[in-house]
This record gives structure tokens, C-alpha cells and sequence, in this order.
């Protein structure tokens, strides 16, 4: 008697067969962190035209890996107020740097007159086709008027800056 051994194939057996296989990543978070303050631009005498100084590092981080990478930063200002007393002021960004975006991809839309109203300032282009993770960073500059009929007074100003 002779015994033949076999292996058993599957009924559809083939050649080949697809397994799809899917990942999906994420981003990260977009961020703008900024000086926490106080930030005082001195003491001038109302005979001044104007008073001006440095805000401080205003930064912003995309680290949501998006493609188109784009992003706009606007500010806002309450009123530089002392009681009834108001004074004009302007926001300059000064240089911008930034990494992971080519610089002439940037606008920069400065000087600005502060307002409570949000004015953008530093925007990445919307079609911007590279993605990826970005960052841009500036130190503005606040320049406060001081008309010839000002009132002598301490003023203050809440300055706010978004990014979406």
C-alpha cells in the first residue's frame, strides 16, 4: 500500500491577495504665546510728541502639519486711557523671522493704528502649497501720540494678539 501525502489548499486559493492598510495623522496645535507684561514705555513729559518702546517676542507656532500651511495674526488694543483721557497709538512688527516657510511667502501689514477691532499683521499665504510645521516671530514696537493738549496721567492699553 502506498500513501500519499498532500497539502490541502484553501477552495479560492490565488497567486495574490490586497490587504489595505490606513494610518492617520494628526497635527498638532496652532499658537501664539506673547510677553506677559507689564511693559511700561517710560515716562515722557506731555510736552513729548510721542512715547514709544518694545512690546516684547510675539511668536507663532503651527505645528499642525496642514497643507495648505496657512495662518493669520491680528491685533487689538483697548484704548491708552487715563479716566476720560485717550491717546492714539500705532503697532509696528518691525522684522519677522521665520522657519519651515520661505519668507516671501509672508505678508506684513504694518504699521497698524491699535484699535479694539482685530487688524491682521503678519499673514502666511493661503495657497501656500509646502505644509508642514512653521513659525514666525517679531517684536513689535508700540508707539503712543501725544498731542499738544495732553493731559498728564498714567494711560494704559491691553494689547491682544490672535491667530487663526
Amino acid at each position: 500500500m502506498i500513501l500519499a501525502a498532500a497539502m490541502a489548499l484553501p477552495a479560492s486559493a490565488a497567486g495574490f491577495g490586497d490587504t489595505t492598510v490606513t494610518l492617520e495623522l494628526t497635527g498638532a496645535t496652532l499658537d501664539i504665546s506673547v510677553p506677559t507684561g507689564p511693559v511700561s514705555l517710560g515716562v515722557k513729559a506731555v510736552t513729548d510728541s510721542s512715547a514709544s518702546g518694545p512690546l516684547g517676542l510675539v511668536t507663532v507656532t503651527d505645528n499642525r502639519s496642514a497643507d495648505p500651511a496657512a495662518w493669520a495674526a491680528s491685533v487689538s488694543a483697548t484704548p491708552f486711557q487715563s479716566g476720560a483721557h485717550v491717546l492714539s497709538a500705532s503697532y509696528d512688527t518691525g522684522v519677522v523671522t521665520s522657519t519651515g516657510i520661505p519668507i516671501s511667502q509672508w505678508t506684513i501689514n504694518t504699521p497698524v493704528t491699535l484699535t479694539p477691532n482685530p487688524q491682521q499683521i503678519v499673514t502666511l499665504n493661503p495657497t501656500w502649497p509646502g505644509g508642514g510645521n512653521n513659525s514666525a516671530a517679531w517684536n513689535p514696537t508700540i508707539t503712543v501720540a501725544i498731542p499738544p493738549n495732553a493731559i498728564a496721567g498714567t494711560y494704559s492699553s491691553v494689547v491682544t494678539h490672535s491667530v487663526i
